[in-house]
């Protein structure tokens, strides 16, 4: 995810303490607090009763289609083509199904450890890195959570979206970044002090203002090891490049497609009616993001090395794409006017975007704020956000789709998907503003990542390019099984048609995103079908 475990504070200790990695797994504290099994066992069967009376399902999927969710929506392909362009071969199809059974094993079903509260996943498999006991509200877990969804996890994901609701920002700040309605992109234990922030990559961490407590709620099914009494937390609200400040959208962004992707599972339009307000919320908190050039700041939505100051083109995509989520959300409960209103902030978003991004057939990287339009590194991940999202407009598409496809530096080294074309090009100008921490990895996120090759899967789905998406995810699972049966967080280009792996070895990401593209496109993947659980509407 980011830097937060490379090179640690100057005080190692606290780094460790603030990833929660010295953190014990929370005790036998239910009984104190909820009484006897017997009594807990009834009062979480008569909450999961009134909760199920109150479901009512609705034709919320062709709402959702027709904004363009292709996260939890099978693709309509038809019969299955090989990554070859043929009928797809045994090799193909048990290689396949190989490298999905890995991610599940070995990664998605491990990580769901929930200790520290239900619905508690780690990002890492085992929790190895990045904290056994830390949340991660922003692109991880969003791309997990759908996975998680993608196969039947419906009761800890609620549980997973309650933890995260409870760190959203509740009120009005003079600091911008902590406006009402924000979402911290990390969660930390908070029972232990920090110290020598400053020096560290929790830098931008409000200790103790921003501690806070939450105890969970009783659901049906919630295993017997988790934490169920108060606790204290703390959420990261700011990054450490605090002038940039990457990822600063990330997380509300995400609990906008958290949610949707929860309520298309569901369809709990009782759930949806108790969340929306703290969806919006977060959806408010984006507009008032937009500036004066009328783009979406934050810089970097999903890369802070480089930081891509500061109006990155995939925020922009991302952005438009939650707007048009809460659109569907609020139309799917009859707030007609809501919808509009969602929709209005989209189309006017959107306009601006083609407008400033759209350049000689592609779109461009990001705007910085004294250098302008930033357009030098090749094709980037902007175009297959702009594809994927349902930004970009047929016409731009019809011109864009055959200059991506034949791009063999989207998947250099054999390993789907990169960040730029011409990774060896970026400037000091365009790297880190100087910080009091000692770190050299200034293009640490260019490379292959798991986010990046999320983008392609969806361009390809609404391309309807299912050789393609085969051939990405055949990719995927080959080097899964080249490594061990993990896989790393990053893929660095090396020399000639070469990558090298980087970041935590058993990072979730490409195991969450394999998982997704196959579930999600089980037309294109009919010899994963026995990963779907039972009952399934896939």
């Amino acid at each position: 995810m980011s830097c937060l475990s490379q090179g640690g504070p100057a005080d190692a200790s606290l780094q460790l303490e603030a990833l929660g990695r010295l953190g014990r797994p929370p005790g036998a504290c239910r009984a104190s607090a909820w009484g006897d099994a017997a009594g807990r066992k009834a009062l979480a069967a008569l909450s999961q009763c009134l909760e199920e009376a109150k479901m009512k399902r609705r034709e919320f999927l062709q709402v959702s289609l027709a904004s363009g969710v292709p996260a939890v929506v099978p693709s309509p392909s038809g019969a299955a083509a090989g990554a070859s362009g043929g009928a797809p071969d045994e090799s193909e199809r048990e290689t396949i199904i190989a490298g999905v059974r890995l991610a599940l094993d070995n990664s998605i079903y491990p990580s769901l450890r929930e200790r520290a509260y239900p619905g508690h996943f780690t990002i890492v498999a085992g929790g190895k890195a990045y904290g056994a006991e830390t949340t991660w509200p922003g692109l991880d877990s969003w791309q997990m959570a759908g996975a998680y969804l993608l196969l039947g996890k419906h009761r800890e994901m609620l549980d997973y979206f309650d933890f995260v609701q409870a760190s959203q920002r509740p009120c009005s700040d003079r600091d911008a970044f902590y406006a009402r309605g924000n979402v911290p992109f990390a969660i930390f234990p908070a029972e232990k002090p920090f110290k020598n922030l400053e020096h560290s990559f929790l830098r931008g961490l409000r200790y103790p203002a921003d501690v806070y407590t939450y105890r969970p709620r009783v659901r049906l099914g919630q295993p017997e090891h988790s934490g169920m009494g108060a606790r204290k937390w703390i959420g990261l609200f700011t990054h450490w490049q605090e002038i940039a400040n990457p990822l600063s959208v990330l997380a509300p962004i995400c609990f906008v497609l958290t949610g949707q992707e929860i309520f298309a599972a569901t369809q709990s339009d009782t759930w949806l009616a108790e969340k929306m307000p703290a969806l919006e919320a977060a959806g408010r908190y984006l507009l008032t993001r937009i500036t004066s050039n009328r783009l979406l700041s934050g810089s970097g939505f999903y890369v802070e090395s480089p930081p891509r100051n500061q109006w990155d083109g995939v925020t922009q995509c991302y952005g438009i794409y939650a707007f048009r989520q809460l659109a569907a959300l609020a139309a799917s409960l009859g707030k007609r006017d809501g919808a509009a209103a969602w929709n209005r902030h989209a189309d006017a978003l959107q306009a601006r975007f083609l407008e400033v991004f759209w350049r000689d057939g592609h779109f461009a990287e990001y705007v910085h704020p004294e250098h302008g339009l930033v357009d030098s590194h090749g094709l980037a991940d902007v175009n297959w956000a702009a594809i994927g999202l349902d930004v970009a407009t047929d016409g731009q598409i019809k011109r864009l789709w055959p200059a991506l496809t034949a791009q063999p530096m989207f998947w250099r080294g054999g390993m789907p998907t990169h960040l730029v074309t011409r990774p060896l090009t970026y400037r000091r100008w365009e790297l880190s503003e100087p910080v009091p921490i000692e770190y050299n990895s200034w293009t640490n996120d260019v490379a292959a990542m798991g986010r990046v090759w999320y983008l392609e899967v969806l361009a390809c789905q609404r391309m309807r390019d299912d050789q393609r998406l085969r051939q990405s995810v055949l990719k995927v699972c080959q080097r899964g099984q080249k490594d061990g049966g993990f896989w790393y967080e990053r893929y660095h280009a090396g020399e000639g048609n070469t990558v090298q792996p980087g970041g935590a070895y058993g990072y979730c990401e490409y195991a969450a995103i394999l998982v997704r593209a196959v579930l999600g496109n089980l037309a294109a993947f009919p010899e994963c079908r026995s990963f779907a659980p039972a009952g399934s509407r896939l």
